[in-house]
This record gives structure tokens, C-alpha cells and sequence, in this order.
């Protein structure tokens, strides 16, 4: 028989071992530390056959700054169905329930990295941005003088570096995670064995790099990279002059690619390649339009036609938001001016990705309503530099 709970302590061998089974370049002894934290910070829900897990499904909390306001956030993860009950609609019984449980604990948000975006788009996430994929060939890498110190340090001195500078970041309040020391561990020092450069200024962390280096590819891999301009120029400089390497790898999303400009004169063998980004989907539209950074004063209505896996979104919410203060009110019909539309294309219009001449033909609006829509939202999209 098929059925849905949430996971605990007693699933966490099956837990790991099908995440293993989806996901098969992790194996349970490698993985096991990162698992244990996770799960520790996380909602997880299976899905059974009997007493057997079938699919299951990890929801781990985070908030993110989403132009100034703190909105709390669900990263979805590790969605995995069992080769042997593939094809039985179990992840949409996963999604429904983690929906349920993410509403019921006041989420507000939820981002995922998708296999296919077709296939979640159904679960109401939408793609919020693209992911960019460098590979570059050493000489390729500026020359740069600068008085910089940069020394090489283990995790333990990098993790309270990283934590600061990441906290710093100028453009951090355009969606970035507000990351916990826990995950900072996950992220880093259990997931792979990285080296970190620390650049100093006058003794003061300024900037620091985490990376890989694989000897036999003569390959190295920058898993991130924070600092101003002239600090990344300095890294980059320094990668030029490392021994064993001719190529770079790093991937980041768009908008955190600051080293595209410092690379404008590389050779055509280094190549820059769109990859597939993340989604989001808004677990309760209420809550979201009632915290909404409106960039200007605004009085409309928006009606979510079709919300399956989170209906309690469905309906007519008055918006007016005036003097930074915002009032939303639930009604059952409304003589404001109303933009109609499905909630994949409520993230589009809200996060900054609406296209206006692809994209209006699936909102039902007075044609008046749009100047002031496009006047209060945030046109610029949200970055993002996790990965879960």
C-alpha cells in the first residue's frame, strides 16, 4: 500500500541509502556526515510501499535578503524515487505534503536546482535565473600587480574569514542566503576537501577563494570566489603563476560573475556557457505580497487563477502599499484593477524575470494595470551562491 509520512531517526539508513541510489556518485560512508547535518536542520517526508521507502523528499529552512526583506525560505533537495517504484506519481504525494508542512511553519519560499524545469514547473516553480560556466585556459588570466598578501589556510581559519566577507558582500540584499555557521560546515568542509586563499590588506581579510586542484586533468576548480574587483584581479593573478594547471573551471550564477569583465580579452578557448539555474515557487502568496519590497506607492488587485499543490494561494488579494507600509486583504471579489494569473507566472512577475512582450499573454489584465505594475515591482532579478 502507498502512503506519505514524515521521516524520522529510524529512516535515516533507508534515507541515505536511496539518496545514494539517485544521486550515485555519493556513497553512503562518504556521505554520511553531510547527511547527518543536514537532516538535522531539515523536514524530511518519504514515501512508502509497504514498510518500504520508496521517494523521499529533504526541505531545509533558510531566509534569504530579498531586496532588504527577510523572507524565509525552503530549499528542496535530494528528490529521489527508487528505481523499482519509479512512474507512480509519488514525488507529487511528496510535494503536496512538504507544502503542507512548509505553509503550516509560516515559509514563505521555496527554491530548488532542477533535473528538468518542465518537470517542476507542474509543482509551481519557475526558473528565477541561469548559471553561468567558465572554462578558461590559464594564460588567459590577467596580469596583475598589486600589494595584496595572500596566504593559503585551513578550513578552521577560513571558516570565521568567509563567514564575515560573505556577510559583506554589496550585493547581498538582492537574494543571497543569510548562511548559519552549520551550513557554512555543509557547504565547504565536509562537502569536498577545498583549499582557501585569504587576501589581507594591511592585515585585514579583504577577500578569500575556495577551490580544488586536480593534478591529473591539471585542472582547478574555484568553488567561490568574494572580493572587490581588484582582489579578484590579485586571485586570478596568482592562478596564472600556479604550476601543474592549464585550466580553470568555476561556476556561479548570473550576476555574480564578476570576473566576466576582468576575462574580456581571453583567447576563444576559454568559453563561458549558460547552465541550468534554479526555481522558485511562493508557498504562500499572502504572506509574500504582505512583506514585498514595492519599489513604489501602488494600489491593484492579484487573482492566483490555479495553484494545485498549495491551494490554500488560490483567490483575490487586495494589495496598497503607500508610505513603506503594505496592506493585504483576502477577499472573494474586489472592484481594484486585477492582474490574473497562474503562480509560475506570479514568480516571474515578482522575482524580476517577466518578460513582458513573451510573458503577457498569460497574465489577464486591464492594459492601465501594467504601467503601474512595472513602476512597483523589482525589475532586477534575485542572485543566489548555494546549492542544495
Amino acid at each position: 500500500m502507498k502512503y506519505v509520512r514524515e521521516l524520522n531517526e529510524k529512516d535515516r539508513k533507508a534515507q541515505l541509502d536511496l539518496i545514494c541510489e539517485g544521486f550515485p556518485w555519493n556513497t553512503p560512508e562518504a556521505m554520511k556526515a553531510r547527511f547527518d547535518l543536514l537532516v538535522a536542520h531539515s523536514d524530511s517526508f518519504g514515501s512508502f510501499e509497504d514498510e518500504t521507502l520508496a521517494s523521499q523528499i529533504i526541505a531545509t529552512p533558510y531566509t534569504i535578503d530579498f531586496f532588504g526583506t527577510p523572507y524565509t525560505m525552503a530549499g528542496i533537495g535530494f528528490v529521489a524515487t527508487s528505481e523499482n517504484f519509479q512512474h507512480q506519481h509519488r514525488i507529487d504525494d511528496l510535494m503536496s505534503a512538504i507544502f503542507k508542512k512548509l505553509h503550516e511553519k509560516g515559509c514563505v519560499l521555496s527554491y530548488l536546482a532542477p533535473f528538468s524545469y518542465r518537470f517542476y514547473r507542474r509543482f509551481g516553480y519557475e526558473k528565477v535565473f541561469d548559471m553561468l560556466d567558465f572554462q578558461i585556459v590559464q594564460r588567459d588570466l590577467p596580469r596583475f600587480d598589486h600589494t595584496y598578501r595572500i596566504e593559503e589556510v585551513d578550513w578552521a581559519q577560513a571558516a570565521p574569514i568567509v563567514h564575515d566577507l560573505y556577510a559583506r558582500r554589496a550585493n547581498r540584499a538582492r537574494g543571497l542566503m543569510a548562511r548559519e555557521p552549520w551550513w557554512e560546515e555543509y557547504k565547504f568542509h565536509l562537502r569536498k576537501p577545498y583549499r582557501f586563499w585569504i587576501a589581507y590588506e594591511d592585515d585585514e581579510p579583504v577577500g578569500y577563494m575556495a577551490y580544488l586542484e586536480d593534478l591529473e586533468k591539471r585542472t582547478l576548480s574555484i568553488f567561490e570566489i568574494v572580493g572587490q574587483e581588484p582582489v579578484l584581479r590579485a586571485f586570478l593573478a596568482q592562478l596564472r603563476e600556479q604550476e601543474g594547471v592549464d585550466t580553470i573551471a568555476y561556476s556561479c550564477c548570473q550576476g555574480l560573475d564578476e570576473i566576466v569583465d576582468i576575462l574580456e580579452d581571453a583567447s576563444p578557448e576559454t568559453t563561458i556557457r549558460f547552465q541550468r539555474g534554479m526555481m522558485a515557487r511562493v508557498v504562500d502568496v499572502e504572506a509574500f505580497l504582505r512583506s514585498y519590497p514595492f519599489a513604489r506607492k501602488a494600489k491593484f488587485a492579484i487573482e492566483i487563477r490555479s495553484d494545485r499543490y498549495a491551494p490554500w494561494n488560490v483567490g483575490i488579494y487586495e494589495v496598497e502599499h503607500r508610505k513603506g507600509h503594505t496592506k493585504v486583504k483576502k477577499v472573494f471579489r474586489t472592484e481594484e484593477p486585477t492582474a490574473r494569473m497562474d503562480i509560475e507566472v506570479f514568480v516571474k512577475l515578482f522575482f524580476g524575470v517577466f518578460d513582458l512582450d513573451r510573458d503577457r499573454g498569460r497574465v489577464e489584465a486591464d492594459a492601465k494595470l501594467w504601467p503601474m505594475i512595472a513602476r512597483c515591482v523589482r525589475p532586477q532579478g534575485v542572485l543566489f551562491a548555494d546549492y542544495f
